[in-house]
């Protein structure tokens, strides 16, 4: 019987990797979502969805990314959301002055507050803004962070100009997102769970699928960036998100 049911695991397991690896990737045009969220119920059904395990693991690997980037100075996190990245950054890399930026007042009370609960409220400033409009001097941010925002973002050529002009010279970017093209089986099972577990509020926008499909694929990032002066670029696709790195000349 142990046999038996260790076969079926491991079966399922290479069955599943064969789905995930084999089956054709998505071709859609791109589709733009809404670009900031401010409805209290769905920031609640926003926060319940971000800490599940799986948002909780891709924090956990975004983290690990940058430790081997050696953030230091202040570090800047565009579409901070309600906060969880921003606080376990907090605590992960104590020396760095820390700020948390988004489009949504309701969302920013939100960080504030578990900022607060977390005993690192000090450590934080967050504030309302666009990342369009940086209200920070030119040369004056040493890292900027941004994790499933990018494509909310209603024209990223210029977010990422304003980008380029207050970071300091070898300034570093890191931006992990969502990406468009990826196999149809993740498609298939993000529309499972969405009718599974994903909080009504967040059906009602069309969320998470919404996200995907305005979502960028990795030559479409290249394109974007190529009329700007980032240095070493790196775009890293992997199964359903991509990581993108960049540092100013």
């Amino acid at each position: 019987m142990n046999f038996w049911f260790i076969f079926l695991v491991i079966l399922g397991v290479f069955i599943a990797i064969f789905l995930i690896l084999a089956l054709p990737r998505k071709k859609s045009e791109r589709i733009p979502s809404i670009e900031a969220i401010d409805a209290p119920d769905v920031v609640k059904a926003f926060e319940r969805i971000t800490n599940t395990p799986p948002f909780k693991l891709l924090r956990k690997k975004f983290i690990s990314r940058m430790k081997l980037l050696n953030p230091a100075g202040t570090l800047v996190d565009l579409g901070c959301g309600s906060g969880n990245l921003i606080i376990q950054i907090a605590k992960t890399f104590t020396n760095l002055k820390l700020i948390g930026v988004d489009l949504s007042e309701e969302i920013i009370n939100t960080a504030e507050k578990y900022a607060k609960e977390n005993d690192v409220n000090e450590k934080i400033k967050f504030e309302i803004g666009s990342v369009d409009d940086l209200h920070f001097p030119e040369d004056s941010i040493d890292f900027i962070i941004s994790t499933l925002s990018l494509h909310h973002w209603s024209n990223p050529i210029n977010s990422f100009k304003e980008i380029y002009r207050v970071l300091r010279k070898k300034g570093m970017c890191l931006i992990f997102d969502f990406r468009r093209n990826s196999r149809k089986f993740f498609y298939g099972l993000l529309k499972l769970l969405t009718k599974v577990v994903v909080p009504k509020p967040l059906k009602e926008i069309n969320e998470p699928l919404g996200s995907i499909m305005a979502a960028y694929t990795a030559n479409e990032v290249i394109q974007i960036l190529s009329d700007i002066a980032f240095i070493n670029i790196e775009v890293e696709p992997f199964l359903a998100w991509m990581f993108i790195k960049m540092e100013k000349t």
